[in-house]
């Protein structure tokens, strides 16, 4: 039985090699940011275990803000990369 191709996983040939470039810078930053507001956020968590509460939620809250900012960087990467590819979005 012949194995057939799976559209998902072949991405295609990058047909714009600068997006595909900048997709991969964005990735970096992103992935960083994302994990150093998950590290904030965990602190956060623990402070409002054993702590004051006011203070565990202002820490959540500003581990939020890096983690948002990750997520946006590593969307953005992902949406270049795929467009570098001249694909449909939709």
């Amino acid at each position: 039985m012949a194995s057939e191709p799976n559209p998902v996983r072949e991405s295609g040939p990058v047909q714009d090699p600068e997006l595909e470039r900048q997709g991969k810078r964005l990735g970096g930053p992103g992935l960083r940011f994302l994990l150093i507001g998950v590290a904030i956020a965990i602190v956060g968590v623990i402070v409002l275990v054993v702590g004051p509460l006011g203070v565990g939620a202002a820490i959540i809250l500003l581990g939020c803000l890096p983690g948002l900012v990750g997520v946006a960087l590593l969307v953005s990467s992902g949406f270049a990369r795929w467009a570098a590819r001249h694909k449909m979005f939709a």
